[in-house]
C-alpha cells in the first residue's frame, strides 16, 4: 500500500502539474482549497481521461473529470478555437481532453522526479463520457482516493483531478 508520504507527494506533484499545465495553456483553474480531501468527490462530470501510473513503490490512476462548460472551455482553448462547439460526444474533443491528462502526467513526473521518486511509467489515456460520471475507475477496496477539484473561476469546481493508489 502506498505510504502517506508517498501520497503527499503524488498529491502534491499531480497538483502542481495540473496549474502549470492550465497556466501554459492559459486555462484559468484554481485550485478549490476548500473542498481538496480523501475519498472521491467529483459530481455533475460528463467526460473524464483516466491513466494509469505505476512506478517502483506506487500503482494507481489518475482521473481527470470534468463538466460540459468547462470541457468546452477547455478544448476550445486547446484547439485554439477550432473547435467551436465541442461536445463529450465528438472523437477530436474528447481525445483532446486525454492529451490535457497526458500533458497533467508529465508535468506531474518532472514534479516527481524532483523528489528522487524513482522510475514511474504512465499508460495511454482511456476516454469516458456520459451523465454525471462519478468515478473513474469505481471506488475498489485496497486504494487509497483523493480528490482535488479545480475552479475555473465561476466559484464552483468544474474539474476534477482524482487521484487512486494502492
Amino acid at each position: 500500500m502506498t505510504s502517506l508520504s508517498t501520497l503527499t507527494r503524488l498529491v502534491q506533484a499531480f497538483t502542481a502539474g495540473t496549474v502549470n499545465v492550465a497556466k501554459g495553456l492559459g486555462l484559468n483553474l484554481m485550485v478549490d482549497r476548500d473542498n481538496v480531501g480523501p475519498g472521491i468527490k467529483a459530481s455533475g462530470s460528463c467526460a473524464a481521461a483516466l491513466i494509469g501510473v505505476v512506478g517502483t513503490d506506487i500503482r494507481g490512476s489518475v482521473a481527470l473529470l470534468t463538466d460540459e462548460a468547462t470541457f468546452k472551455d477547455v478544448i476550445r482553448t486547446m484547439s485554439g478555437g477550432m473547435i467551436k462547439d465541442p461536445c463529450p460526444g465528438d472523437s477530436l474533443a474528447i481525445s483532446a481532453l486525454g492529451e490535457l491528462a497526458n500533458m497533467i502526467c508529465g508535468s506531474a513526473l518532472q514534479e516527481l522526479a524532483k523528489s528522487d521518486s524513482g522510475r514511474v511509467d504512465i499508460t495511454p489515456p482511456q476516454l469516458f463520457t456520459g451523465e454525471n460520471l462519478r468515478s473513474v475507475p469505481a471506488q475498489a477496496q485496497g486504494i487509497r482516493y483523493f480528490t482535488i477539484p479545480l475552479s475555473s473561476g465561476r466559484g464552483t469546481a468544474n474539474l476534477f483531478l482524482v487521484l487512486g493508489f494502492q
